[in-house]
């Protein structure tokens, strides 16, 4: 559990999830495009394994650039802070415009959960909770995102 390391990487033809750990017992998520099911699994086991390495966490996902996802990549995420929802103190998530999370999966989630769709809201609690992952991170992560699918008129 060494927010030393450098954060890692998965990715598909579809999109991309930036991983690890940002400070002590913070840990941090990026999704990217499309969360296919094949990612968002791949994603969920490494999840698993660090809920099985340690004692407890802080879980943050930024899925501002996230456009859509798969609802096995969903699920996969829901199964494993269900596994071990002892050791999510809190997840904070933050959701791209264009959507909303169900309210009967955040109530399966059964741990303190707090949704927003607010980027500054969500940095200031990532912050306040890992003052070390603006180093880690950079300015502002995903800046500039532009969507592989223009709007068409």
């Amino acid at each position: 559990m060494s927010y030393s390391a450098p954060l890692e990487l998965i990715t598909d033809a579809t999109g991309t999830v930036t991983f690890g750990w940002v400070d002590e017992g913070v840990y941090y998520a990026r999704f990217s495009r499309c969360l296919s099911a094949r990612l968002g699994e791949a994603f969920a086991a490494r999840l698993r394994q660090v809920a099985q390495s340690c004692s407890s966490l802080l879980y943050f996902a930024d899925a501002r650039a996230l456009e859509s996802y798969d609802l096995l990549a969903r699920s996969a995420f829901v199964r494993v802070v269900v596994e071990h929802r002892r050791k999510f103190e809190a997840l904070t998530l933050l959701s791209w415009a264009g959507t909303d999370w169900n309210p009967a999966v955040v109530d399966t989630l059964g741990v303190s959960v707090l949704v927003t769709k607010d980027p500054i809201d969500f940095e200031a609690r990532l912050m306040g909770s890992a003052p070390r992952a603006r180093q880690k991170l950079g300015g502002r992560p995903d800046a500039g995102h532009r969507s592989r699918w223009p709007l068409r008129r």
